[in-house]
């Protein structure tokens, strides 16, 4: 069976091809007691007839367009069970592992055990979805546990009934389409700073920070006091560390999710649907940590519900619906630049949601795909009012202490807000 490969597959590919980053998305959940494997591995096969690109391997045909191609991967290839008396090496070592593009499969999981306590990581190809398209995943794989669990009857619906980017289009008005389209938005803003990392292709590592609950909820208040959003403050804080390093004010991209253009905010199936905003508030940032997040509110709120974030996706997919599929490939390669600094906000993880049975989830986090230096990305996570900043790079031990400081400098900022 072979697959349509979207214009977003395309194009996650290209981050690998041109060196940005790899196109892995992670996520780790830690319990206080074991999992049942059996139920995690009839889980995976079940979520796997649902969405069935996890067991596909990627068909490079160029010139042609490629293919997703069905290799019939079951759990056995997917899901392993990993004991070890060093789960937090074991869970980095698993995190940062790669996945076979080629021959497959796009998801693995491992399930770590250390004594009678389980930590389940899993490896997702960025190409089949973004953080939202993961979610749901996990969602649909931590319900079908419990199902499995309670011996229930389980009917898991197709995720692949429409994975593009014209589903955005659809849901909007012809006058709007132009809007879009006409839309004065740049296709890749951002700033040249630049960190002086030296890169390490042998060596990814993610850099973690935790931010307790009694912080986060200081964070929560702070920002409701100033009628601002997490995000508001954690890109502020961001802005001033950033400044602090580099000496100057450049725009700052964050990641947004085009759902949010969408009826009930929902896909028609697990894809890529997100593009960016650029948050810049001038070379002045203001003497103070509430003068830059007054100004980040401002830039913010005007940009959330401006159709020109729309603008890059809709083009992207233009490009590859008109065009012979060599020529689209090789114009986005040629022109296609990403922002070397860069924060993303993936959100909430639904403490209701990832329920896996009557085991307690203690701790869970989502991260995205390793960077390859220069490029810098911090990412955030929210799991019952716990938050989880990380940083991932393929770099040398000097580059990690340079995230080390930038991060420690960072949730000073955090502690510091009054």
């Amino acid at each position: 069976m072979k697959y349509h490969v979207e214009a977003w597959d395309i194009l996650q590919n290209l981050f690998e091809v041109k060196k940005i980053n790899n196109h892995v998305l992670h996520f780790s959940a830690e319990f206080s007691d074991e999992l049942n494997y059996t139920w995690v591995e009839q889980a995976v096969n079940l979520l796997a007839d649902a969405f069935p690109l996890i067991r596909c391997g990627f068909k490079d045909t160029y010139p042609h367009r490629p293919v997703w191609v069905d290799y019939g991967y079951t759990s056995d290839q997917m899901v392993s069970l990993i004991e070890t008396e060093d789960s937090s090496s074991a869970v980095q070592k698993f995190l940062c592992q790669e996945l076979d593009l080629e021959k497959g499969p796009q998801m693995k999981i491992g399930v770590i055990r250390k004594g009678r306590t389980d930590t389940i990581c899993i490896l997702m190809n960025h190409m089949l979805c973004d953080a939202a398209g993961f979610k749901e995943i996990l969602y649909t794989l931590a319900q079908t546990y419990t199902c499995l669990g309670n011996q229930k009857q389980i009917q898991i619906g197709s995720m692949i009934e429409d994975r593009s980017v014209r589903q955005i289009f659809r849901s909007h008005s012809l006058r709007d389409r132009m809007k879009i389209y006409c839309s004065k938005a740049q296709l890749n803003p951002h700033g040249d700073q630049k960190f002086d990392f030296e890169g390490d292709l042998s060596n990814p590592f993610i850099e973690i920070r935790k931010i307790s609950r009694q912080q986060f909820l200081l964070l929560k208040s702070y920002a409701k006091n100033h009628q601002a959003s997490i995000n508001d403050i954690m890109m502020t804080a961001l802005l001033r560390v950033l400044f602090r390093f580099f000496g100057d004010a450049a725009p700052l991209p964050c990641a947004i999710d085009l759902r949010r253009f969408l009826p009930e905010h929902k896909a028609g199936g697990v894809c890529n649907l997100m593009s960016n905003l650029s948050c810049y508030v001038g070379p002045d940032l203001g003497d103070s940590f509430e003068s830059t997040l007054f100004k980040v509110k401002k830039e913010m709120d005007a940009q959330k519900n401006n159709l020109g974030c729309i603008k890059n996706i809709a083009l992207l997919e233009k490009l590859f619906t008109v065009l012979p599929y060599k020529t689209a490939y090789d114009l986005l390669k040629k022109y296609f630049s990403n922002p070397p600094v860069a924060f993303t906000n993936i959100g909430i993880l639904d403490k209701n949601r990832l329920v896996f049975g009557s085991s307690k989830m203690t701790d869970s986090y989502m991260t995205g795909s390793i960077k390859y230096v220069p490029n810098f990305q911090v990412s955030l996570t929210t799991f019952d009012d716990q938050a989880t900043l990380c940083v991932n790079l393929y770099g040398t031990r000097n580059d990690r202490q340079i995230i080390i400081d930038f991060l420690d400098d960072f949730m000073q900022k955090l502690q510091n807000i009054d």
